[in-house]
């Protein structure tokens, strides 16, 4: 993990309430994993407001380019600090925080269930995975309330992997909850590994369908936390 002064190459509204955040991060691309996530400090050096860093999950990770993506919700003040902030202008992150995902070698099939602004890890995660030689087979269940709360899809469509979409008011693709969508598709063609990173609802419930079908995997848990470590 490193500190660092990080220069906004990109900031987008990609939908209402919603931004893309690219940031020019050399040292923390080439250690960054699927699964971690960065510390934001939104404040500058005159004003250290808002206090605490704003944990966000990496979106894509450029090794190349030394560049990572971050997407995020606008849900205080803080994130409304942070959507203000326009190319050019210099962060204080450190990162990467957190444990990466490890997939087994034996995983052919790969359910990956996303709720809400849960979907970027899974995103960089698929972008890893199929960089390898012989990928596995990956499905995407993605859920949310209405067919607006679909992100980035422009992007997922491009990627090797298969769709299902998920909202509660029928709006769009399966009615219901992304974990019966998944379940339904489990019983016709079984996984052999899960990831899935939502709310916390849905991550119980996806602990207990991998139980009941005695299903691998690991889920992304968000905490917010001042030092990003857990030491606080």
């Amino acid at each position: 993990m490193v500190l660092v002064q990080s220069e906004i190459c990109e900031i987008n509204e990609v939908a209402p309430g919603y931004c893309r955040l690219q940031l020019k991060a050399p040292q923390i691309a080439a250690a960054a994993q699927p699964g971690q996530f960065i510390q934001v400090r939104v404040g500058n050096d005159v004003s250290v407001d808002p206090l605490l860093a704003r944990p966000i999950s990496i979106f894509r990770i450029n090794k190349e380019a030394g560049s990572v993506a971050l997407l995020f919700k606008i849900v205080g003040r803080g994130t409304k600090l942070l959507a203000s902030k326009r190319r050019g202008e210099k962060l204080t992150i450190w990162g990467p925080v957190g444990n990466g995902f490890e997939i087994p070698e034996q995983a052919k099939k790969i359910a990956l269930i996303a709720g809400g602004i849960g979907m970027p890890p899974l995103f960089c995660l698929q972008e890893k995975l199929s960089l390898d030689p012989n990928p596995p087979k990956m499905i995407l269940f993605y859920g949310g309330r209405t067919s607006q709360d679909f992100l980035e899809m422009d992007l997922w469509k491009k990627s090797r992997v298969r769709i299902k979409l998920a909202t509660e008011d029928g709006s769009m693709g399966f009615k219901g909850f992304v974990t019966d969508s998944f379940v339904d598709e489990h019983k016709s063609e079984a996984f052999d590994f899960v990831i899935a990173c939502g709310p916390t609802p849905m991550l119980r419930a996806v602990q207990k369908i991998a139980s009941l079908f005695r299903l691998s995997g690991q889920i992304s848990l968000e905490s917010y936390m001042a030092c990003g470590v857990g030491a606080c």
